[in-house]
């Protein structure tokens, strides 16, 4: 079963009343399912909107899975030990994740500090690679003037 037939038939009046108000007259009244699919579909986007607004289970849905929960679920996650780093944090579970603010000092100083070591070690590979053609080469002359 459908989305839109269980609408349809837990809420009839809402249905016919979303159908009539896109300037659809209804013809069968068995099938509202159907009109409400036929309705979104050449409706586009504001008629789903209708339609999920009249859905019976709007409130539970909205009630798990609507912006003011997830503050909720953010708020039982966070830790309470009273520390300073976690009295500092209100970002929630922002805190598990490393540099996900892009603002922590340490995880920046981490960064850069890597970034200067991978530059050194570029720089090294760099000059190795050079001497070793350089002595590639010089083997090479030397080899054929012998």
């Amino acid at each position: 079963m459908s989305d839109y037939n269980d609408i349809a038939r837990r809420n009839p009046q809402g249905a016919t009343s979303v159908i009539s108000s896109f300037g659809y007259e209804i013809v069968d009244r068995s099938d509202l399912g159907q009109s409400l699919n036929e309705l979104v579909a050449n409706e586009g986007e504001p008629a789903l909107i209708k339609v999920m607004e009249i859905h019976p289970d709007k409130d539970l849905i909205l009630e798990l899975f609507g912006e003011k929960n997830q503050n909720k679920i953010f708020e039982t996650s966070k830790s309470q030990c009273g520390c300073g780093s976690c009295a500092r944090n209100s970002n929630g579970r922002q805190e598990q994740f490393m540099n996900a603010s892009g603002s922590d000092a340490n995880s920046v100083a981490n960064t850069s500090k890597q970034n200067s070591q991978s530059d050194v070690i570029a720089s090294q590979t760099n000059v190795i690679l050079v001497v070793a053609t350089i002595f590639v080469t010089v083997a090479l002359l030397m080899h054929k003037k012998i």
